[in-house]
């Protein structure tokens, strides 16, 4: 039964359970695999975000010591000792002096921090203030403000008040109660900026970052992390009170998963809290499994297709020999079966070929004749008519209709009408020369609309006493196609074709320029030699075409002769006898 049920499978489904038996283990491989990268990325991933936010809490702590530190040294400044102690005896221009020294010492702490917005200091006796903004020797009044505690240690160096930020001291820092100090120094800090600053840490549009004080009496962040707040707080709190210097954990915040991150400042007992939408961090891991499915899918039907095209190599080659035979046997017999593998197949198809051959000699010589006629026929209409024109140009005139461009229409209309009118009369082989030019300039006027903000044609009159030459159709629309396809196909706009006449007694010639920038001086040589030597053998198309009837019918004399474009591209210049008009 085993025996039967192996030989009723069929060869498709034996060559597919053969695949899927090498693909699912290594599948299952990079499935394991792929499940411990992604588990190491996401430790990665968070220990950098963790690392991102000691660095970011270090900085700052560091930055606002730093200010603490300079204002300790400002407190103890000699201009403000000799202005609130001693301005009775001092000068005038001492005194302004002194004001400006303690303004530049002012500035100089600002502009030292990125978080500092202004400096100032207030002088009770002298009920003035000096700030970073006061540049003259008049001092406007100010209330001290009250700094809390004034003992200048780190824990309660940042203070809030009136919805501002600053660290102050005084002088001296040990007052008897009641007493007000000499002068007091007060550091307002930029909030923006230390929004902006917290705003680095995380990139994330949906996530944010969120700076406590030491006694949770105030926070910095923006409107952005505004709605989180009663969410986030309780659990720095709870992580405080349990004595945690860093934690982190998962928590849903506006119905979104975020990894919220928790470290405290043992130096300013500042709490820093930032929160990361999950999908931030594990995105593209989920990604990453998501194209691990996908290429599952894919490999699956990779297995599945791979399966049939090798089915297919064994049934394929038997159906197309029986194809070729009925094709014999009903008097085909120039069937020839090309078959590039040298196997079984291709033995059986030389076979089967060389009988053809040899039928096939029996009745060449009575067709061959029929055939290059055909032949030549075809390529002719193909030389006349070429299907990307013609179909372009109809989508123009559709898209010139859709705009109801009514006087477009009827111009690109009647251009293309007699354009294929020429094109496709053929009862004479030669027309006079003002008939060529007409058809040519339908041509260009079709291009003109197709093409009139990326290149114009600018072109000479024909010289009266060369209308009636007689040449063959269709000289000069192929090389004007040739400059437009070819010379300005990569122009995006500033394209130009000129055409000009030279006339003699002896000859007309005719000079097509374009300004391509796309023509290497090795490829005009590679056309010079196609025109001096080609030969019957040659494809016949395009500008060798011209050159060959040019010739054929006045002479080697004349014909076509390619160079460098006085403008850069490519110029032609087409050489015709005048004696020969009628």
């Amino acid at each position: 039964m085993r025996l039967l049920r192996g030989r009723s499978l069929s060869i498709y489904a034996k060559l597919l359970i053969s695949f899927l038996f090498v693909i699912v283990p290594l599948y299952v491989i990079a499935l394991i695999s792929n499940h411990d990268g992604s588990v190491k990325v996401r430790e990665e991933l968070q220990r950098s975000l963790v690392s991102k936010v000691h660095f970011y809490l270090s900085s700052f702590d560091n930055e606002m010591i730093r200010i603490v530190n300079l204002r300790n040294e400002y407190v103890f400044d000699k201009d403000l000792q000799d202005i609130s102690l001693l301005t009775s005896i001092m000068s005038e221009y001492q005194y302004i002096q002194s004001v400006s020294r303690i303004i530049d010492r002012l500035n100089v702490l600002k502009s030292s921090s990125l978080y500092v917005r202004d400096v100032e200091v207030s002088v009770p006796s002298l009920n003035r203030t000096i700030s970073t903004k006061s540049y003259s020797d008049v001092i406007e009044p100010l209330e001290t403000p009250s700094t809390g505690n004034e003992s200048g240690g780190l824990d309660a160096s940042i203070l809030h008040a009136d919805d501002q930020f600053f660290i102050a001291g005084s002088y001296p820092m040990s007052l008897v109660p009641g007493v007000s100090p000499l002068y007091s120094v007060k550091i307002t800090l930029s909030q923006e900026l230390i929004v902006r600053s917290l705003a680095d840490i995380n990139h994330s549009l949906k996530g944010g970052a969120i700076l406590f004080g030491s006694d949770w009496s105030w926070d910095i962040h923006s409107e952005r992390e505004e709605p989180f707040l009663p969410q986030v707080l309780p659990y720095a709190q709870a992580m405080t009170a349990a004595g945690e210097n860093e934690a982190s954990t998962m928590m849903k915040l506006g119905g979104i998963n975020h990894f919220v991150f928790y470290e405290r400042s043992p130096k300013l007992n500042t709490v820093l809290l930032v929160f990361v939408p999950e999908n931030e961090i594990m995105g593209p891991l989920k990604k990453n499994k998501v194209w691990l499915w996908m290429l599952s899918v894919v490999s699956v039907t990779i297995s599945v297709l791979f399966s049939f095209w090798i089915h297919r190599t064994i049934r394929r080659p038997i159906r197309i020999m029986v194809q070729a035979l009925r094709n014999v046997e009903s008097g085909k017999t120039g069937i020839m079966i090309h078959y590039r593998f040298k196997d079984e197949f291709g033995y059986m198809y030389n076979q089967f070929n060389a009988m053809t051959k040899r039928l096939d000699v029996l009745i060449h010589e009575v067709y061959e004749q029929q055939i290059r006629a055909q032949r030549a026929e075809l390529k002719q209409l193909q030389s006349q008519v070429n299907p990307h024109f013609l179909y372009n140009s109809y989508f123009v005139l559709y898209r010139i209709a859709r705009l109801h461009d009514i006087d477009n229409v009827i111009r690109l209309a009647q251009h293309l009408g007699e354009y294929f009118r020429y094109i496709t009369r053929s009862a004479n082989d030669e027309v006079p020369f003002v008939e060529e030019w007409k058809h040519t300039l339908a041509y260009i006027e079709i291009q003109a609309i197709r093409y009139r903000k990326r290149m114009q044609t600018q072109y000479d009159e024909v010289p009266d006493a060369c209308c009636a030459i007689k040449v063959p159709r269709l000289l000069l629309q192929p090389v004007m196609e040739n400059a437009y396809e070819h010379g300005l196909a990569n122009k995006k706009s500033g394209g130009l074709v000129t055409v000009h006449f030279l006339h003699s007694e002896q000859k007309l010639t005719i000079v097509i320029e374009d300004n391509g920038e796309d023509l290497p001086d090795e490829q005009i040589r590679v056309i010079q030699r196609k025109l001096q030597q080609f030969d019957d053998w040659m494809e016949t198309t395009g500008l060798l075409n011209v050159h060959k009837r040019i010739q054929l019918k006045f002479g080697s004399k004349h014909g076509l002769q390619v160079s460098r474009a006085s403008i850069g591209g490519l110029r032609v210049e087409m050489t015709l006898p005048v004696q020969s008009g009628g």
